[in-house]
């Protein structure tokens, strides 16, 4: 369950944030689609997604990412900046698109 509680504090704090610079939270979702592959954040802005992963971590696994290709089935839409959060000591790339990025940027 701690990996549950993790990612609610995470999702927390990013509206905390956006609710605190005065962003609305309607550009802000959960995705799960008719296959169940989930994305535990997804943030629009304008017609680009930002899709967000939360794993409570230290070590970086291909297969926290698997479901960022579901978004390609997305129109009107760009996909940008795929993200990470987990407990790593300091950014670093996963792929060339995929970032892993430590929870104390947020």
């Amino acid at each position: 369950m701690s990996g549950e509680l993790f990612e609610t504090f995470i999702v927390s704090e990013i509206m905390k944030s956006y609710m605190n610079a005065g962003k609305d939270l309607d550009k802000i979702y959960f995705y799960r689609d008719k296959e169940k592959r989930e994305i535990d954040l997804l943030i629009e802005e304008g017609n680009t997604l930002y899709p967000i992963e939360i794993k409570k971590g230290a070590a970086i696994q291909k297969d926290w990412t698997k479901n960022f290709g579901a978004l390609s089935r997305i129109k009107d839409h760009k996909v940008a900046s795929e993200t990470v959060i987990c407990q790593i000591e300091k950014k670093m790339p996963i792929t060339d698109s995929i970032t892993a990025i430590p929870v104390e940027y947020i």
